[in-house]
């Protein structure tokens, strides 16, 4: 009796193409997929079966992040740190169902969500404002953090989008904004704000940009990278580059020296380089249901993005 080979690979999904022009290689038997539930491929191929899970601990959250301070989430309406044992913490009271954006500077956490403001330091939230401003005296004002959707920090300064607006601080005096000159207006929404090693990468409602350079005191060159927008809260840096395989498939090579970015967007997950390429890495095979917001992970080398129907 003869063994015919049905399926041996795949070179992973393609919801683009009609089921029957999908692409087999009938000696190889290799195979596009139009549908994958529940399953991993990996870098030669091969399917099996995702692992499960478990549920540790029942109530509704959002927000989650931890990197390199506590773990934060939101549930209800308390700030929270996520223990080790899956408990949960409150540290103050926020606004309900408001989502958090976070950044993690040496030992403290930022956060905002639109509605309140603040840091975590010591396990404990702490008032972010403006203090005595370090220096010799100054006719300038400044003003406390204004309370944005969307937090970054990029050398030296903390950046907040808020509106259409993009304040940023003072350099290396994170609590002090001049609101008459601190800003960058993009003219929509602004609904994603990720630095990399060369400059930021922005997204309003419509479009993605790159801020590209060091400081706004040397002036930023803005080029627009692509005419469509990011997912908000879908945005996370990483230390690596992209490459391709044999076959065209991408990966993230590890690259201590330069940071790159990962998020989705209305038309596929994008990679942003560290010297402010875009290349949507899903654009020719995969159509993303409609959503505008979105969150994304890293686990065990593996980029794991979620979306928000």
């Amino acid at each position: 009796m003869t063994l015919l080979t049905i399926l041996k690979a795949t070179t992973g999904l393609n919801t683009k193409l009609d089921p029957v022009r999908l692409q087999y290689d009938k000696q190889a038997g290799i195979q596009e997929l139009q549908a994958a539930v529940n399953v991993d491929i990996d870098d030669t191929g091969r399917i099996s079966r995702r692992k499960g899970f478990e549920q540790k601990l029942a109530g509704s959250f959002h927000s989650l992040f931890s990197d390199g301070g506590v773990c934060l989430c939101v549930t209800g309406d308390a700030l929270s740190i996520l223990n080790g044992d899956f408990t949960t913490t409150p540290i103050r009271n926020v606004t309900r169902g408001a989502k958090m954006s976070y950044v993690q500077v040496e030992d403290k956490t930022y956060y905002t969500n639109g509605f309140e403001t603040g840091y975590v330091y010591n396990s404990l939230s702490w008032s972010w404002v403006a203090t005595e401003l370090p220096g010799p005296d100054t006719d300038r004002t400044f003003n406390h953090p204004p309370t944005g959707k969307f937090l970054e920090y990029y050398k030296g300064r903390m950046y907040v989008a808020q509106g259409d607006t993009l304040w940023y601080s003072e350099p290396f005096s994170l609590n002090h904004f001049d609101l008459h000159r601190g800003f960058v207006r993009f003219g929509k929404p602004i609904v994603m704000v990720k630095a990399v090693t060369s400059g930021i990468f922005v997204s309003t409602v419509d479009r993605t940009f790159f801020l590209s350079g060091d400081s706004p005191a040397t002036g930023y060159i803005r080029i627009r990278v692509a005419d469509y927008a990011a997912l908000s809260y879908s945005a996370i840096t990483l230390n690596g580059r992209l490459s391709f395989g044999p076959g065209g498939e991408p990966s993230i090579e590890s690259d201590t020296g330069n940071q790159s970015a990962l998020w989705i967007s209305k038309k596929g997950i994008c990679y942003g380089a560290y010297d402010g390429g875009l290349v949507n890495l899903t654009k020719d095979k995969i159509d993303l249901p409609e959503s505008l917001e979105g969150a994304s992970l890293i686990i065990d080398d593996r980029y794991i993005a979620l979306i928000e129907p």
